[in-house]
């Protein structure tokens, strides 16, 4: 849950009544990027756009906003969850936080699923396989893909995720990386290109990287196995 600022909320309500004058269409696709619902209005709000008390008690009804009473903007932004309001316009021209400008802001939207210890994740690969499905190059950062201790487990995950077909795939770790490895792929796809890069130290993060999207993993591929005790997240963004 978020606050939208005045002019937002009146091509929102403009777009809902089909009323084509009274919003701009690449707004529109911007701010349905960025939007929750229910959003949250304050009463100042509803006056100051005119919103008359049969659309606000239908929009609230309808469950597309929470309208209560605030004594500034700031106790409104306050009250929302994500502590944000989306806006596309501001005086001074830039975009300090609480506010995220849904036609030029640095914030990405993205996708996150949470998977707790002992929760099965068939779903989470299944997902993840459909998102490697159309890649045109894959790569993957992950320091201890290849290690003894879990290259069974990993190797496992890489063949239920990874795309039968031609494609290069870049891997990126440290550990006990040997020609076998690279074997052991191969030679469940004779389509893949392996390629083993050197693993770069500054880099924590484990993620898989195409050409589309980016996989943000919270730990490492072998807890995307649902045989994993830890819990595991991943996120997904898009280029």
């Amino acid at each position: 849950m978020l606050a939208l600022e005045d002019d937002l909320i009146s091509e929102y309500i403009a777009f809902q009544k089909g009323k084509k004058s009274g919003y701009n269409k690449d707004t529109i696709i911007k701010l349905f990027k960025y939007l929750h619902l229910p959003f949250k209005m304050s009463v100042q709000q509803k006056n100051d756009i005119g919103l008359s008390d049969e659309v606000a008690k239908s929009l609230a009804d309808n469950g597309t906003v929470k309208i209560r009473n605030f004594i500034d903007e700031e106790a409104l932004i306050s009250a929302t969850k994500l502590k944000i309001m989306l806006a596309k316009d501001r005086t001074c021209g830039t975009y300090p936080y609480p506010y995220i400008n849904i036609l030029d802001d640095e914030t990405d939207v993205s996708f996150t699923a949470t998977y707790k210890s002992g929760e099965n994740r068939d779903k989470a690969t299944e997902h993840i396989k459909a998102l490697l499905k159309d890649a045109n190059s894959i790569k993957i950062y992950d320091r201890y893909l290849s290690a003894n201790s879990s290259w069974n487990s990993n190797k496992q995950v890489l063949f239920d995720i990874l795309p039968q077909k031609t494609i290069q795939i870049d891997i990126y770790c440290e550990h006990n990386w040997n020609i076998s490895r690279k074997t052991d792929l191969t030679t469940v796809c004779i389509d893949w290109t392996i390629n083993k890069e050197n693993w770069d130290f500054t880099v924590h993060d484990r993620y898989i990287e195409t050409d589309r999207v980016i996989i943000l993993l919270s730990s490492g591929i072998i807890n995307l196995s649902s045989a994993s005790t830890k819990d595991f997240t991943y996120i997904v963004k898009i280029k």
